[in-house]
Parts: C-alpha cells; structure tokens; sequence
C-alpha cells in the first residue's frame, strides 16, 4: 500500500472498525456496515439474487458513497462466510466500482493491519454472486419439497449419524476424558480401556473456539444458557478499559481451533515478558490456523493484561469470561504436562485417553462416546448450515422445543428430534452433497432437485 494514496477500508464491526482506526496510519478510514446495510433476497421465479437497502442503514450507505469517491483503494474486509460475503457483494453491486478488493485482517496491530491493506486480493465479483445465489437456491428448492424437514432439523439429526467422529467420552461416572485424535465409533459403545502408566504422552490443551467457550460457558454456570453466553463473549469483545482505553479480546465469532503464524509471534513475545521461553509449546506442537481462515481462535490481546489486574473494572460475568479465556489461551499457548497415567486401548495401539480435569485421576475401566457442543457446531458448520454468531441462540431454541438435551454426559437427541433420527446417514449424506453444488456454475433448480431425490 502506498501510504500517499487514501484507503477505504470497510468492515462489518464497529468493534473491529474502531480497534483499526486507532491504529492505523492517517490513510486509512474505516466504515463498519454494522451487518447488512442490504438484506438478501432471491426471487425464485428468476433464480437471481438482490439486495434490499435497509432503510435504518441509510447513513451509513450514504457515507460510505461519499468516502469512496475519495478513495484510491476500497477494500472490504468482511468475514469470509455466507454473511460476510453477502455483505462484501452487496458493498461491490452498490458502489458498481472496479477498484473494490478483499482482504482479511489477521492482526488488529499497526503492522498487521498495514499488511493486510498491502496485500488485497482481487474481488471476484461474478465468483462470489454464484455461490450466494447457488446457497439461496438450494435453500428454496429444499423448503419445496415437503417430504424434507426443515433444513436446519435435517443437519441437527444427521450429527447423530454413523459418520460422528468422536474426541471426547464419558467413563461409568460421567467423568470426562479426551482423546488423543478422532474416533470413529458407534455412539452407544463401550470401549475397554487401562491404564499405562510407562507411555510418554502429554496432555493436550488447543486454543479455543466459539463453540467451545459457550459450552464452557454454560457447564460453569457463568451463563445460564446460550444466549446469554453468546451476549457475554460479544460484551466482552466490545469493552474497553477505562484509563488505557485497550480492547480485551480478539474477534469472538470462529470455528478455528488455532492461532495465525503471525498471533503466535505476538503471543510468544508478550508471554516472554514475565515467562519463560523454556515453558513455551514448541513450534511443531503449535496448532497454527490457515491463513485463509476468516477468524482464528479467540484469546486476549494483550497477555500482560492478567485477570487479576483488570477484572476489577469488569462487570463479574464478564470478569469470569475474560479470566476463562485468559487461563485457557495460556494452556494453549505452553509446553503441555505430561500424564501420569494415560488410558490406553489394545485395539487401538496409537490411541490414548486423559481426564479433560487435570486434577482428576483416570480410574475407568470403559469409555462411551460424548457427542459434544463443539462437534455440533463444528458439523453444522461443515455442512454451511450455522455459523458461529447464530450458534447460541439455536442451541437454546432446539433445548427448548426438546430437540436437544444437555446433560453431564454431554449432548442426546431429544423426543422431538427422534422421528427424525432413522434417516440421519440419509441426512449427512444428502446435506454433503448439496452443501458442495454451492461452487458450481449454471445451477439449476432441476439439478438440486435431482440431488434432493436421488
């Protein structure tokens, strides 16, 4: 980026919009849209997509009109998920310019946000409108059919499908336990295990996605249920210290269970700060997130700011939140401990089991398969059927109407969901296919239905 030429940089969060126009240089303006400035709507007797301006959005549209005919580069910077490329498309279609390029922030840093401006990528538009169009295509022509549940109902059921690799398991007491690498087994089996205590392996503490701070969250009881969970994580993103005026915590909405090279680096310096380098996970034990991914794990900005130092000035809750993410990012971040007693399964030499408590013994003679939050949320998201921001609110809507049920064991099928339940490989499968056709050129309404009835 040449720092003479004045820079648009749009973004969907007024959070992240502030955060970078604090940081970057002067030849940077950053707009948020605060979500859809245009509403998507696809008229199924056409097959085409639109965007409906949002009446309540109109100064934003018209600010981000007038900034643009300033503008040498206009870059959007949305997620890159269904939301965020509707977004990103619309901002294209309103302000019918060939100049608009993508880029994704991957460091909310002076530096990081430089680069990311330095290196856009050329903005795809006709790419992009297909998949949106093809997504809402093969939503419409799904809801015609009325032998299908609700498409949301379907990829719910087919969690519950042969196809489930299992990480987590549950002994005879309902005490919890990790696996070493995912598992594909039958959800009511038991599998015979014992300990061994001569194996040299470690315990294993990833960095954390949505899915798994809601479901923490909720089984610590700092929230009462997902919403709220939900609603406490973007609290939390959007405060500010009082007197520094620092923002807390990086973007809260991923499924990723890693950090970017670049956060690693950062991460590694602020911990050397009061740390020892010889208490670091070393490089080939660091789980590092593509760079393409939209969002990486959520974890402080700043690991100088320690709980105890900055929970005073937070709301309890959120204090809580803040502490949780904190300890656990730095678990995440050094060398793991070593197991006393890992759990071992004989037809399955290269496998091993531990307690998720570190302060829990393991003493089971037998683990059953856990179907959890994050491996729901992480189905649903490989399907393109739920992203992250909406996870919660669905989680309590599907508790609600006895779809699901939470208990100490993990996540069950609830009465509602069992109609449902024999046709789940039929569900995983079909949902599979479909959520692949959304790349495809000159989808037709004939061709999904083929794959519907297929």
């Amino acid at each position: 980026m040449n720092s003479s030429i004045y820079t648009l940089l749009v973004v969907e969060s007024p959070v992240i919009a502030r955060i970078i126009q604090q940081k970057a240089p002067p030849s940077i303006y950053v707009i948020a849209t605060e979500g859809f400035c245009w509403r998507p709507e696809f008229d199924s007797k056409t097959g085409t997509l639109k965007a409906i301006a949002d009446p309540e959005k109109r100064e934003i549209r018209k600010e981000l009109r007038e900034q643009a005919k300033w503008a040498g580069d206009i870059i959007v910077a949305t997620d890159r998920d269904p939301s965020g490329d509707f977004i990103a498309w619309s901002v294209s279609r309103f302000l019918k310019t060939s100049f608009l390029k993508r880029a994704q922030i991957h460091q909310l840093t002076k530096s990081g946000i430089v680069q990311s401006v330095s290196e856009p990528l050329t903005f795809d538009h006709s790419t992009l409108e297909t998949e949106l169009r093809n997504q809402f295509l093969i939503r419409n022509e799904w809801d015609k059919t009325a032998s299908l549940p609700a498409m949301l109902h379907a990829g719910l059921a087919s969690f519950f499908s042969s196809s489930v690799l299992f990480t987590r398991f549950i002994d005879e007491n309902n005490l919890e336990y990790r696996s070493s690498r995912p598992v594909h087994l039958p959800g009511d089996e038991w599998l015979p295990v014992r300990p061994d205590p001569g194996l040299l392996e470690y315990r294993q503490d990833k960095p954390l996605s949505t899915y798994d701070l809601l479901d923490a969250l909720v089984r610590e009881s700092i929230a009462d249920h997902f919403t709220e969970a939900q609603l406490l994580l973007q609290q939390l993103f959007q405060t500010t210290l009082l007197h520094s005026q620092e923002a807390l915590i990086s973007y809260p909405r991923t499924d990723v269970n890693a950090f970017y090279s670049e956060t690693w680096d950062t991460l590694r310096t602020q911990y050397l700060s009061f740390g020892s380098q010889n208490q670091l996970k070393p490089i080939f034990l660091q789980e590092v997130a593509d760079s393409d991914a939209p969002h990486e794990s959520i974890h402080p900005l700043n690991l100088n700011l320690v709980p105890d130092s900055v929970t005073g000035e937070l709301p309890k809750k959120i204090g809580n939140l803040y502490s949780l993410i904190y300890n656990r990012t730095a678990r995440a971040i050094t060398l793991p401990n070593q197991l006393e007693r890992p759990l071992v399964n004989d037809l399955n030499p290269d496998l091993f089991f531990y307690t998720t408590d570190a302060d829990q013994k393991p003493e089971a003679e037998s683990l059953r398969p856990s179907y959890t939050v994050t491996d729901l949320g992480q189905h649903l998201k490989k399907l393109n059927l739920l992203s992250p921001s909406g996870f919660g609110k669905q989680m309590d809507k599907w508790i609600e109407g006895n779809l699901l049920v939470m208990d100490q064991s993990g996540i069950k099928p609830g009465k509602s969901l069992y109609p449902l339940l024999e046709k789940s490989n039929h569900f995983f499968q079909l949902l599979s296919r479909l959520a692949a056709l959304r790349h495809h050129n000159n989808l037709s309404p004939e061709t999904v239905q083929r794959e519907i009835t297929s």
